[in-house]
């Protein structure tokens, strides 16, 4: 999806102070919670190790939901968490964050416990082992069924519905009741059905999953057609559209891309992030990363960050130009770095403030990180990174 909306000259410096709270951003995820485990020597399988352990809260969609709200902006939750005791902490801890926004009263309203937790549904936690500078993440078996794709249809009724709302954006992260789990689930059901109720409404973000990826690039084709944006790291892209056993380049990747005017970002860890805008003729973008490596605690949920940020700048629009896509990308890096210095999916979320100095503090109020780079002399580049992730 291209667009034709106008950037404007605010666009050439750091996002310019909101004068009003924007409309809310859906957001829809997982939502778990997450035990940390540190262990800062090399890891020796069937010997005693000696380690740093934590709780925090994580998964896709409650990473998205706790950053943007501390940031300032509404957002409505759509989680599959149960009403037990971890589903409650959960709830409470979005509660806690939503009520530092005092002129939206309905987010209160849209987290009525009545509401919020899926029936029968039993709130999964995860083990993250960070280690040398890697983490491996340990999730339980988990499948929402039929419950969570009920639980969507009833919540989108409330917030149009009910409160009246028209989203400013709709972020879809992990589902794990998209996982093909043979007859009569239904794989991707729960993704399809937010994509095409959304569509022409309001921009849809599409972030997807190990559970999502392994459905393939085809079963998602046309589904992806109708979104904003989507994001995935590279590895993630190209499990995603891996042709018998054999991953593509990041040549093909973008090319895939640019064919379908189709606006992407592929992230790389260290190495920043590319975005594909429309057809890609006004060239790639190229976002640097802009932590050193020293001051990178938890690469742990920098993605999720990443959506946050970029939804924080797009949201209230279906369409956007070249140059508001670098903006947000260039934004989006800024939560994404942050997220880079704390533990844990969302075990610190900054707030405006807190953003701003971080900004002023890398030297990225004007956005000098992103690079435009000529797609016609971009191949050299895009085959050096590849060779990094080979």
């Amino acid at each position: 999806m291209t667009s034709s909306r106008r950037s404007t000259k605010t666009s050439e410096k750091s996002m310019p102070p909101r004068t009003e709270t924007p409309a809310p951003v859906i957001a829809i995820g997982s939502g778990a919670i997450e035990s940390i485990v540190r262990c800062d020597t090399p890891l020796q399988i069937g010997r005693k190790q000696i380690v740093r352990q934590e709780e925090s809260l994580g998964g896709s969609g409650l990473n998205y939901t706790l950053r943007l709200l501390a940031a300032g902006y509404p957002v409505l939750p759509i989680l599959p968490v149960g009403n037990d005791g971890r589903g409650r902490l959960i709830r409470d801890s979005i509660s806690t964050a939503a009520g530092k926004i005092t002129d939206r009263p309905e987010l209160a309203k849209f987290l009525s416990p009545r509401k919020f937790f899926v029936s029968r549904l039993a709130t999964p936690r995860s083990t993250l082992l960070v280690n040398q500078g890697q983490t491996t993440v340990f999730s339980e078996k988990f499948v929402e069924g039929n419950d969570f794709r009920k639980h969507l249809k009833k919540r989108f009724h409330d917030i149009e519905h009910g409160l009246g709302i028209v989203p400013g954006g709709v972020i879809v992260g992990h589902i794990y009741g998209d996982k093909s789990n043979g007859h009569p689930h239904v794989p991707g059901e729960c993704t399809r059905f937010i994509i095409d109720y959304w569509q022409g409404k309001a921009p849809v973000f599409l972030n997807l999953g190990h559970s999502q990826i392994e459905l393939g690039i085809a079963f998602w084709e046309d589904a992806i057609r109708k979104t904003s944006v989507m994001q995935m790291n590279i590895w993630e892209y190209k499990n995603l559209m891996k042709t018998a056993g054999r991953l593509p380049s990041l040549r093909k990747i973008i090319a895939w891309f640019r064919e379908r005017r189709i606006n992407a970002v592929i992230s790389m860890g260290r190495f920043g992030a590319l975005g594909v805008h429309g057809d890609g003729k006004d060239g790639l973008i190229y976002g640097q990363a802009l932590l050193p490596p020293e001051r990178v605690r938890d690469a742990t949920g920098a993605g999720d960050a990443f959506a946050a940020g970029l939804a924080s700048a797009l949201a209230g629009s279906t369409s956007f130009s070249f140059e508001d896509f670098r903006v947000a990308m260039a934004e989006a890096g800024i939560w994404a770095s942050y997220a880079c210095t704390t533990l844990g999916g969302s075990g610190y979320c900054p707030d405006g403030r807190e953003l701003a100095a971080f900004r002023k503090e890398l030297g990225a109020e004007d956005h000098n990180s992103i690079k435009i780079v000529d797609i016609k002399t971009a191949g050299p580049m895009l085959d050096m990174m590849d060779l990094l992730y080979s």
